[in-house]
């Protein structure tokens, strides 16, 4: 018997929920990055890359993860979209989330990082898929832009750890109770 994937979230956004500015951009993360690196912080990014041997994320987020080239080395992407006509490279593209966790289960991949944006990541929320998610509050509010989590049902976690980072952010783990 094959046992379920681990799914994963581990994703910064601002005090008032958003994890891109309103034109989809993530350079204001920029600054605590740099406060972060100033302080030999990663805020234990290389601890939970490790053992991820796949990433989920939907189009836009896929167009822009592009934009900086592949980061991921030799892990593979899954991205959960509408359109027909999208290829993309790294990735394997899916229409629903039903078929994305086929596609990973056929391909045997064991701990999955759900990266975003915030419609993908309530898809998977609401599939039931996460297993724990890692949180980052940074200490700005961006006053609008795009929400960690797009609209849905209510779900519950159990906070596990919490820990103060360098510059003022606050990293929040929890474990899904749903």
């Amino acid at each position: 018997m094959t046992t379920r994937p681990t799914y994963v979230g581990y994703i910064a956004m601002s005090l008032d929920g958003f994890i891109a500015d309103a034109s989809g951009s993530v350079e204001w993360l920029d600054p605590f990055n740099t406060v972060l690196g100033d302080a030999g912080d990663d805020g234990g990014y290389a601890a939970f890359i490790a053992p991820v041997d796949a990433l989920v994320m939907g189009r836009p987020t896929y167009e822009q993860v592009m934009g900086w080239g592949w980061p991921y080395e030799t892990r593979a992407g899954y991205v959960l979209t509408h359109r027909t006509d999208f290829a993309g490279d790294h990735v394997t593209a899916s229409g629903d989330i039903d078929a994305l966790c086929d596609a990973i289960a056929a391909n045997g991949h064991r701990h999955i990082w759900i990266m975003g944006g915030g419609e993908t990541q309530r898809a998977a929320l609401d599939a039931g898929m996460f297993d724990t998610l890692t949180l980052f509050i940074m200490p700005t509010i961006l006053g609008g832009g795009l929400p960690c989590f797009g609209t849905g049902p209510q779900h519950n976690m159990t906070l596990t750890a919490s820990t103060q980072l360098p510059g003022g952010i606050l990293k929040l783990d929890y474990a899904i109770k749903d």
